[in-house]
């Protein structure tokens, strides 16, 4: 096995993270170049001492290297639209007088920002006592992440009139005021060791977007089941608005809340999520509509019982993909999904429109679920997608092993 193969399984095994095979060579080539930095013989020598030693400093360099940290405030603004006119009154109204908030995989901080804003706009002037906390596998992002200091770019989305309340601009960045970044706190955090030691556990509320598409399925379902334990009762969690915990979270129900999916602890049995032709789609500052968000056009394929069902909304996401409107081809077809995780084909246009916006890391994810659906023999197939100028099952599976780099 080459030093660079050894080096991406550690990476796994020791973050969970999993780096697809495009990754090998600017790896291989970059763990050379430590290997001669630090004195090491060759690249083997240096992977071997990673391994030994997992506590020393060099791991918080490979680190930094490997995880992803583009990012900005307010992204996917109708999550935050969401927390602010759904989440936060109901938990409030349930009687709790302080809510405890955690950003998983928080980069350089700019969700733990964000959800310091949205808080402090809703809660401020209450009784109602409020924090947030970031955490982070990456100690150089979350040192960035304590500065509280983002570019333009970064704020881009940003309501005016809060980046004018809570944001300070110094020397060509918008600095988080005092007031507002003294409810944040920040540690370091290994999402894949158990158990989860976070500072003020257990949480109301708990952000876990765009972490476990890096992760395998069986990681996945590690690091959820150890989320689920400090969830406090009644407490939500979202996840990426592409991203579904429907085979990874047993322990959990799905539920539409304007527009938008979120998770909730249950006691036991299948996750039956709801879907809502008319949730609102509604934007936070903005038009950045998610691919979760549902369309709310009223003359549209409905079942029996006056609510679309799983078909109708794939045939709905093709007709819009035919058309070229691929926002609105990925909110049906996460729509479909939801209701029916198995649709490979479905799942498979999907990965499609996503590679087509720009999300590939989202788009691998998708094309990892669909050989997992057709391994486990549980696809099912859509007539409308059984057309001959449609890729075949084979056809299908090939285009994803070509995609994931799995196998032949």
């Amino acid at each position: 096995m080459t030093p660079g193969r050894k080096l991406m399984l550690l990476v796994e095994r020791m973050s969970g993270i999993v780096l697809p095979d495009r990754e090998l060579q600017r790896l291989t080539d970059w763990a050379g170049n430590r290997a001669a930095i630090r004195g090491f013989k060759d690249t083997n020598a240096y992977v071997d001492a990673l391994r030994r030693y997992p506590e020393s400093d060099e791991w918080r360099v490979l680190l930094s290297r490997v995880t992803v940290k583009e990012s900005s405030l307010f992204r996917a603004p109708q999550q935050f639209r969401c927390l602010s006119e759904s989440i936060v009154p109901e938990l409030v109204a349930s009687g709790r007088t302080t809510l405890r908030v955690w950003s998983a995989g928080c980069a350089r901080g700019e969700e733990p920002a964000t959800l310091a804003v949205v808080l402090d706009e809703c809660l401020g002037g209450t009784k109602v006592r409020w924090s947030v906390v970031g955490t982070d596998v990456d100690a150089d992002a979350l040192e960035a992440a304590r500065r509280a200091r983002f570019s333009p770019r970064s704020v881009r989305r940003v309501p005016a009139e809060y980046l004018e309340r809570h944001f300070t601009m110094r020397s060509g960045a918008f600095e988080l005021k005092a007031n507002t970044r003294s409810h944040i706190r920040y540690a370091s955090l290994n999402l894949i060791r158990e158990p989860l030691e976070v500072p003020g556990q257990p949480f109301d509320i708990i952000f876990l977007r765009n972490v476990l598409i890096y992760f395998r399925r069986e990681s996945q379902a590690r690091v959820v089941r150890s989320i689920q334990k400090i969830l406090a009762p009644g407490g939500f969690l979202l996840v990426g608005p592409s991203e579904s915990l429907m085979h990874v979270a047993p322990g959990m129900k799905a539920e539409e809340r304007n527009g938008v999916f979120v998770y909730r602890r249950r006691d036991g049995g299948e996750m039956t999520p709801t879907v809502s032709v008319n949730g609102r789609s509604g934007v936070f500052g903005g038009s950045d509509a998610a691919p979760e968000a549902l369309p709310r056009e009223p003359n549209r394929p409905e079942s029996e019982g006056g609510a679309k069902d799983s078909e109708s909304f794939a045939v709905e996401g093709h007709r819009a993909e035919m058309r070229d409107d691929l926002r609105l081809a990925l909110r049906c077809y996460r729509a479909s999904l939801y209701l029916q995780p198995d649709y490979y084909q479905v799942r498979y246009r999907l990965g499609q429109c996503l590679e087509a916006v720009g999300w590939s890391g989202r788009a691998e994810a998708e094309f990892r679920t669909v050989l997992e659906i057709l391994r486990l023999g549980s696809g099912k197939t859509l007539e409308i997608l059984n057309r001959p100028d449609f890729p075949t099952r084979n056809e299908i599976e090939a285009e994803c092993r070509k995609a994931t780099r799995s196998g032949p």
